[in-house]
């Protein structure tokens, strides 16, 4: 294709969509061409705001040969349907996390997708982030010597009110989980993408303040493939809630990072170093679900642009993709019958 530019449309007109969004307009070579809901008015705000076709009916969206990529923003458990359409469709697919909220149906569209020769991306944003990079070269390359311990906190605070806002939210069905699915996975996901993969979980989780079906506090112990041990702490009931924090400790050193900041250096043989501490948008994302900036949605449908016009495949693929989800699950399967559990699942 080499130079062609590509059009881009989102399926879902919630909050994340405007992430997309933004996004999409700010990277050369990428353009918004079609939005879908299936709100009526939602659809309709949407694609008048942004001058673009509105939709309620993703099928004859997926007509248009000007749509090349379709960036997947509806809540995980109804997605199946509309992420296996736009396979058929000849559609490359930009799929917020999780890529679905169970084994089997994150399987069905790696798979489906694979055979028709789809582009597909998970976003797992946080892993472009200039700081989440550098740690994971650090550890990759023993600069902590043997790493003990990989841990992860995100202890953050959602209102009921947030809850109440939308009927998939605190739903098993649609939204997949509550503090660990939906607010953590994020920060799991770099988790596992800079330790290495998980073998062993055990957990506990409650719903101890909100009113709602999914867990809003959940702990998990993990044994690593490597030796390492490790702790996934997730709640959205820490009032006022503070930033997610991931600590990597081993025989020569530790660092910490926080919303993408080094906050802790402390290697042999290396200067310390760290980074300023501001209050960043990622940071406020602790109290606040619509205040995460879009530079690494940016990064994201820069590198899709990219694909598609010279080769290669995405670095968050659908596997890659996966594994975050997987071990979300693993913990909720543990928290459920009392029992650790052994990675990989079995669909």
């Amino acid at each position: 294709m080499g130079g062609d530019r590509i059009g881009f449309g989102i399926v879902g007109c919630g909050v994340v969509a405007d992430y997309h969004i933004g996004a999409i307009e700010e990277i050369d070579g990428a353009d918004l061409v079609s939005v879908y809901s299936r709100s009526e008015s939602s659809a309709r705000d949407t694609g008048e705001k942004h001058d673009v076709p509105w939709f309620t009916d993703h099928l004859e969206m997926y007509e248009s040969d000007q749509l090349d990529v379709v960036c997947i923003c509806t809540p995980s458990g109804v997605r199946i349907p509309i992420v296996t359409d736009a396979v058929d469709a000849g559609k490359h697919l930009i799929v917020e996390k999780p890529l679905a909220v169970n084994i089997t149906d994150m399987d069905l569209i790696i798979s489906q997708a694979g055979a028709k020769g789809i582009k597909l991306m998970g976003v797992f944003q946080l892993r472009y982030g200039p700081a989440a990079r550098r740690v994971k070269r650090a550890v990759q390359e023993g600069k902590l010597g043997k790493v003990v311990l990989g841990d992860a906190y995100i202890k953050w605070f959602r209102p009921q009110e947030y809850y109440d806002s939308a009927d998939w939210r605190g739903n098993w069905g649609l939204e997949g989980g509550g503090a660990l699915m939906t607010q953590g996975s994020h920060n799991v996901d770099l988790l596992q993408w800079i330790m290495g993969p998980v073998k062993r979980v055990y957990a506990r989780m409650g719903t101890l303040v909100h009113d709602v079906e999914v867990e809003d506090t959940v702990v998990a112990a993990l044994e690593y493939e490597n030796g390492a041990l490790g702790v996934i702490e997730a709640t959205t009931a820490s009032h006022p809630g503070l930033p997610a924090k991931l600590e990597f400790s081993g025989s020569q050193g530790t660092i910490v990072m926080e919303a993408d900041q080094v906050t802790l250096w402390d290697v042999e043989g290396e200067s310390s170093e760290s980074a300023e501490a501001e209050t960043t948008d990622l940071a406020k994302a602790a109290s606040d679900s619509k205040t995460f900036g879009t530079e690494g949605h940016k990064a994201q449908i820069a590198e899709m642009v990219h694909i598609l016009n010279e080769g290669g495949e995405p670095e968050i693929d659908g596997p890659e993709s996966r594994k975050a989800v997987e071990l979300i699950l693993a913990i909720y399967q543990s928290a459920r019958t009392g029992q650790p559990v052994e990675l990989p699942l079995q669909g």
